[in-house]
């Protein structure tokens, strides 16, 4: 068994808005301290 813990994060707004960016953004800064 694994002592990770998860988080889900949802990101909504409208078409154009910056969702894919904002999370492509994330997933750099993140990518190094995290299993992602």
């Amino acid at each position: 068994m694994s002592n990770k813990q998860v988080l889900r994060v949802g990101v909504g707004g409208p078409v154009g808005s910056g969702k894919t960016a904002l999370i492509n953004e994330l997933c750099k800064q993140l990518r190094e301290k995290f299993e992602i």
